[in-house]
């Protein structure tokens, strides 16, 4: 076979001839009588598959591929180029005969390229022009098909993880199935406390219908403001949990040109956390809430063209997302907050309890983490199978909010987009119109109202969450005193009674005298100061008047 090998080469070299190497003692015929055809066909197939391992890339880092080929071993040294049009690497190539080192650069693609270093490496080093070429087509080829696979694989990575293994057939079913219970949004309030999330009964119910919004048409985006330590971000980090991971964008820092930089559908479908709002710049603010607003992010920037010229592109990222952010200082960012569905944190000493308890359980062993699990995967599956549709609502006229809410417009339409989402949740139990559009009916409008209806008050209340629960704390302490409404008291004494950081006590002092709630009356900054309440509203008052309004309406339906 070795004499045949030459001259058949001669004859077709485009043909790539093995041979088989036989044992000492050995040749065809005494092969096939010791040990029969399926003798042979193992040694043949043997060979195929050492062949096939030969001729396959070994990945011995991200920046490091070793190939053996014929002529030598060639390690790719660096990243390959995220250009799919190229294949420029740096080779480290080893003689199989001389085992000399020698080092190039080459486009695999382009054939002059491989050719000019086949035959430099032919010339100065004696190594096989031909079997040289071969070797760099197939590394090319190679490369070629590792680098679509590295691609995909960061396309898939986060998806691959998560929804192929979660979203079986039987549990689309199951999730469906969830989906048509008429009493669909108690269930999901259950399991949401199930997976975790003790009290906070409407915020979390709240904050789960918004970030569901994430891949539908009208997104809705939530701000929780609270104290330092309040658990804003165990909160929506909670809620996060119970949708599809990989439609997560888990932010800790936007840095200012974050936002344009992302690719054309980065933010498309997905629901973005932002753990500190207050950890954002303004520019970064800037783009984050127009990117609220107008679900695109349009920038102009300076590109080189194929002939060298300097040209203006216009570059556009489309930002259909959901939110939920977590900030201390609302206050401060009335632009982003109004684009937003405002939630005040849960600080009263009951649900401290009800964390503390939660927390020492589950140190403890008693608390089922399997159960936890089934909840969040559950609650996952059903944003799976929810299929988009547009929603009428044929009562959209039918209810107005309190006129001296602020931010009336804007909370109208969150308002209207709140009542959408829960409809769409709802979409296994809603019949379409001639248009295919889902039909909103009386039982959403009910229900989104029910749980919009503390956005609703804090929009109409001039203080925010925290500083609400603050104030109320303040005026039960003073009303405790001897002489009531009328009592002086100094920061001190209500940071004892509150157990607050003297920061925290201190601005909310300064924000309640701003705002002419209260008044100092005595004292100096050497001494301090005393205070009394110079304004007692009546906040639940206050929500008596626009549950019962709201009520009516709901009523006249």
């Amino acid at each position: 076979m070795e004499n045949i090998y030459p001259q058949l080469q001669a004859i077709q070299p485009q043909v790539q001839i093995n041979t088989v190497q036989l044992e000492d003692g050995f040749n065809l015929n005494s092969l096939w009588l010791a040990y029969g055809m399926e003798g042979v066909a193992e040694l043949i197939n043997g060979y195929e598959r050492k062949a096939k391992q030969a001729t396959q890339l070994e990945i011995i880092s991200e920046q490091k591929i070793k190939f053996t080929g014929k002529a030598a071993q060639y390690f790719v040294i660096g990243y390959l180029p995220n250009d799919l049009g190229s294949m420029k690497v740096s080779l480290s190539i080893v003689d199989k005969d001389t085992e000399r080192k020698h080092r190039i650069k080459a486009d695999l693609f382009d054939f002059t390229s491989v050719q000019y270093q086949c035959q430099q490496l032919n010339e100065k080093q004696g190594m096989d022009f031909n079997l040289l070429e071969a070797d760099l087509i197939l590394l090319a080829d190679l490369l070629e098909q590792h680098r679509e696979t590295l691609f995909e694989a960061d396309a898939n990575l986060i998806t691959d993880k998560y929804s192929e293994k979660e979203l079986t057939p039987r549990a689309a079913e199951k999730a469906v199935e969830f989906l048509s219970n008429p009493r669909l949004m108690e269930d999901i309030d259950k399991l949401l406390e199930q997976s975790g999330i003790v009290g906070e009964e409407t915020n979390r119910i709240s904050l789960f219908v918004i970030s569901s919004s994430y891949k539908f048409q009208n997104t809705l985006h939530g701000m929780v403001q609270g104290t330092s330590g309040g658990g804003k971000s165990h909160l929506i980090n909670a809620i996060a949990q119970c949708i599809p991971q990989e439609d997560i964008m888990d932010m800790t820092r936007i840095t200012p040109k974050a936002l344009y930089n992302h690719g054309e559908k980065d933010l498309t479908d997905k629901l973005v956390i932002v753990q500190d709002f207050d950890g954002l710049d303004e520019e970064a603010q800037f783009a984050f809430r127009e990117a609220q607003s107008n679900k695109r992010l349009g920038s102009s920037t300076v590109v080189k063209d194929r002939q060298g010229n300097m040209r203006t592109k216009q570059k556009v990222v489309n930002a259909n997302f959901a939110s939920l952010v977590a900030t201390t200082k609302a206050e401060i960012y009335l632009d982003n907050a109004s684009r937003s569905i405002m939630q005040g944190i849960d600080e009263s000493t009951d649900q401290t309890q009800r964390i503390i308890e939660r927390q020492n359980r589950k140190r403890a062993g008693m608390v089922d983490t399997e159960s936890e699990h089934e909840a969040k995967q559950l609650l996952r599956n059903c944003m799976r199978v929810l299929k988009k549709y547009q929603v009428v609502n044929p009562f959209a006229d039918k209810i107005t909010l309190p006129l001296d809410a602020k931010m009336l417009r804007r909370l109208n339409e969150q308002y209207q987009d709140f009542i959408s989402q829960i409809t769409l949740l709802h979409q296994y139990q809603r019949k379409t119109d001639d248009k295919g559009r889902l039909i909103a009916t009386k039982e959403d409008v009910r229900i989104a109202t029910e749980i919009f209806f503390n956005a609703i008050i804090l929009k109409v209340d001039e203080l925010d969450g925290s500083s609400r629960q603050f104030f109320e704390k303040l005026k039960d302490f003073v009303k405790s005193q001897p002489t009531g409404t009328t009592y002086k008291f100094k920061q001190i004494e209500v940071r004892q009674y509150t157990n607050l950081a003297k920061t925290t006590v201190f601005k909310y002092f300064q924000l309640l005298q701003e705002l002419e709630y209260i008044q100092a009356v005595e004292g100096s900054a050497n001494t301090g100061f005393k205070y009394v309440i110079s304004y007692w509203d009546n906040i639940e008052k206050l929500k008596a008047r626009v549950k019962k309004d709201l009520t009516q309406q709901l009523e006249s339906l």
